[in-house]
């Protein structure tokens, strides 16, 4: 019996003996579980606890010692501080100690008793003194220039950056004539270093005449650290190839420097032999003269507006001088906006374990110092190590804490979605616990930010694995996975995919949808991108049905240079006089070159199905026959916690388009799908409100609005949606996308056929008489 009973418990005995640490019979081995888990949930209400009172204190309490802190040092130290606070006591003292030096006038309270208000937030006099709040236009910590998001204090000023969207990121570059290396490799290598949390970054690329054949630009390993760093790029070179571009990119905030890059190639013998570029090491006068800033998306070059690119003269790696580049800012001195909280407001919160806190966020000041303050400018860090065994846990969980909070009091959306955000902290916090490795840390943030849809998110976090996937484009067709492009001849065009790595597609597709955040429409795109990611070269097994029958095939992951190729130019004159344009590749000095043809077409199919190259409000003032004045674009002006669906007023903004001659009077039609997202929907959107022709296909994305980045204490990068967007007649957007007038999909036979049935049912349309 004894042993019989044995053998039936001993896996789970196992298991606990792992988890406890110690166990030598069943009966202790149960013992010991009932602590564990005693122990996680502790651990778990305590962290919990903290993340709550994180981001008010962080965001809302407007103490001159809170506003200088190290928010992402807090974040650590209260990770280390509250996880093993063995009971709601000592919970409570920790928190305190934390805190006290940058928020003293924060009270907490015990067992249903109310926490007491801090003697400051109620002066005798008021006479003389200034109310000191923060006011939120959107997320205002964001690391990124653009969406006009912005944070201040009352009678405070604040240095924030200074550019718009278009400094977003800056890129400097060369290039040089790709053929002298055609089927061999080429190395970028500097030296780099940076401060004030920026990230250092090369970036290197290989063109055909037609795409992109190698594009690297370090994302995901950029250099960190304050003394110089030497890091390289190495590249096969097509043997197609035309050009190789490369240099140095910048985004967010922080200064970088860079010095001694070298462009080589290698040859037959091994050995790798320097190509002449200009000003190598910057030495010259005017680092512009040889390093030119990028081309953007629609094909005009950028400029440093924005930022400063500089000789430094001060630390160079070898030399006279290196590349110095940074933001620019600005001092913003006036009040966001009219609407204040009271002298004295407090935030009420409850943290959970029995334990309350009142948060005040509204401050006295006086002299320019606000009342109840210490004269500590941040908390004691007692600089703890980290947790875990190689991968820094402690900062994976203050990332959690830091996005949770983000989301809670910036998102805009709340409102309108059925998420259960607390539950999600808490299985955030659960995994991040035991995450050991940067893969498994993006996991979870993804998990995490997938309860709050918003098809902007996107994680991206320093040493992160590369991932391919297999030489083969996916699409739904009649509900199931169909093959679209094919690079290896073994998969065809057509093939219903019905199992990848011996799983079946339905349950993998099913899971990569839970793991990405946005509308149903985008999840489906985004999950269909991720199937059969891996580790580069990797093999991939591929079950597909082909003509009734079942094939088993193996593929090795690679980058796929191109989904289909495209059926017309960017701009084409049909045989019948109608015109097709795809939004994707044409710039608005294209169309602007081309208006007159335009006009005099029978009919135009305007492509919309992806990203916009351009900036193309003007094409669709040629369309409309009175001016735009709607207003879609909502930024949350936000006073107060969890408040961001609805804040204290919103500021509203829209494109306000022009009427522009010439009219474009023939039938127009617009093809959409999943994968018109963010600008192209405020587009589609115009062309439903003010009726400017068909739109046709599937709905949109669903996602719009300026987007706001977090940076976390680790590194990584966290996009989301900080503006909240409405149907230019005010209707919900959210989620729902622009519907098409006239719905198609394709089927499983069309895209075996290789044709396009959303296209065709486009040029029909325009070509078909009356409406």
């Amino acid at each position: 019996m004894c042993a019989r009973r044995r053998r039936v418990v001993s896996s789970r005995c196992a298991t606990v003996v792992a988890l406890a640490g110690v166990a030598t019979a069943c009966g202790e081995a149960r013992s010991r579980s009932t602590d564990v888990h005693t122990t996680e949930a502790l651990r778990l209400a305590n962290l919990h606890a903290f993340a709550r009172l994180y981001g008010v204190v962080r965001w809302f309490h407007p103490s001159d010692a809170a506003a200088g802190a190290d928010w992402d040092q807090i974040a650590m130290d209260g990770v280390h501080a509250v996880s093993d606070a063995p009971d709601v006591s000592a919970l409570r003292a920790r928190i305190e100690r934390l805190i006290a030096p940058i928020a003293p006038t924060v009270r907490m309270a015990l067992n249903g008793q109310e926490p007491e208000d801090a003697p400051a937030l109620h002066p005798r006099n008021t006479a003389g003194l200034e109310v000191v709040a923060w006011q939120h236009e959107g997320f205002g910590d964001t690391v990124l220039p653009a969406g006009g998001y912005v944070s201040k204090r009352l009678h405070r000023d604040r240095e924030v950056l200074a550019g718009d969207a278009d400094a977003a990121f800056l890129a400097l570059s060369q290039a040089v004539d790709a053929a002298p290396y055609r089927g061999g490799q080429i190395r970028l290598r500097g030296k780099l270093r940076v401060a004030s949390h920026a990230q250092g970054r090369l970036w290197l690329r290989v063109e055909n005449a037609q795409h992109t054949t190698f594009f690297e630009n370090m994302e995901h390993r950029p250099v960190l650290d304050p003394h110089w760093r030497d890091v390289e790029i190495v590249a096969p070179v097509a043997a197609d190839a035309t050009r190789i571009v490369f240099g140095i990119i910048r985004k967010g905030r922080g200064r970088s420097w860079y010095d001694d890059l070298d462009l080589a190639a290698q040859g037959k013998d091994g050995r790798w032999t320097s190509i002449a570029i200009s000003d190598r090491g910057f030495e010259s006068g005017d680092p512009l003269q040889a390093w030119r800033p990028g081309v953007g998306r629609a094909g005009q070059e950028m400029t440093t507006a924005g930022w400063q690119v500089i000789l430094d003269h001060a630390d160079p790696a070898t030399g006279q001088a290196a590349l110095r580049i940074a933001p620019e800012m600005k001092l913003i001195t006036s009040e966001l906006f009219s609407r204040t909280p009271a002298g004295g407001e407090t935030a009420e919160l409850d943290l959970g374990r029995g334990l309350r806190a009142r948060v005040p966020i509204a401050l006295y000041s006086s002299q320019h110092h606000t009342l109840g303050d210490a004269l500590a400018t941040s908390s004691a860090s007692s600089e703890p190590g980290p947790i875990g065994d190689g991968f820094d846990v402690s900062r994976g969980v203050a990332d959690v804490i830091v996005v949770w909070n983000v989301f809670q009091h910036f998102w805009p959306y709340w409102d309108l979605v059925d998420a259960h955000w607390s539950d999600a902290l808490d299985a955030a916090l659960r995994t991040a616990w035991t995450d050991r490795s940067v893969d498994q840390h993006v996991a979870t943030l993804e998990r995490l930010l997938a309860a709050a849809p918003d098809g902007h998110v996107q994680v991206s976090c320093v040493g992160e694995t590369e991932r391919m996937g297999a030489p083969v484009a996916f699409t739904m067709a009649e509900g199931a996975v169909v093959v679209i492009a094919s690079e290896d001849a073994s998969v065809a065009r057509g093939d219903v995919v019905e199992a990848i790595d011996g799983r079946p597609i339905e349950a993998e597709l099913a899971s990569l949808e839970r793991q990405v955040s946005g509308s149903p429409q985008l999840r489906r795109v985004l999950a269909l991108y991720r199937l059969g990611l891996g580790a580069p070269g990797s093999e991939v097994r591929l079950r597909v049905r082909r003509a009734g029958q079942a094939l088993d095939v193996k593929l090795h992951r690679a980058e796929l240079e191109g989904r289909t190729p495209p059926r017309f130019a960017a701009i084409e004159r049909l045989p019948d006089g109608v015109y097709y344009v795809d939004l994707e590749r044409v710039s608005m000095t294209e169309i602007d070159a081309t208006i007159q043809a335009l006009a005099a077409a029978p009919g135009i199919v305007f492509d919309l199905r992806q990203r916009p190259r351009a900036d193309l409000d003007r094409l669709l003032s040629h369309l409309l026959v009175a001016p735009d004045t709607t207003l879609f674009e909502h930024i949350p002006r936000i006073l107060r916690p969890d408040s961001a669906s609805h804040p204290a007023e919103w500021k509203s903004s829209g494109d306000q388009l022009p009427v522009l001659a010439p009219h474009l009077p023939g039938k127009i039609a617009f093809l959409i799908g999943p994968e018109t997202v963010s600008y192209a929907e405020s587009l589609a959107g115009h062309v439903a409100y003010h009726k400017l022709g068909a739109l046709i296909g599937s709905p949109t994305a669903g996602v719009n609005g300026s987007v706001a980045m977090i940076a976390t204490p680790s590194g990584c990068s966290v996009r989301f949606t900080a503006a909240r967007v409405t149907r230019p007649d005010g209707g919900r957007f959210h989620l729902i996308g622009i519907q098409p007038t006239i719905a198609v999909a394709p089927t499983i036979a069309g895209v075996a056929a290789g044709r396009d049935e959303v296209l065709e049912r486009g040029l029909a349309y325009v070509r078909a008489t009356g409406n």
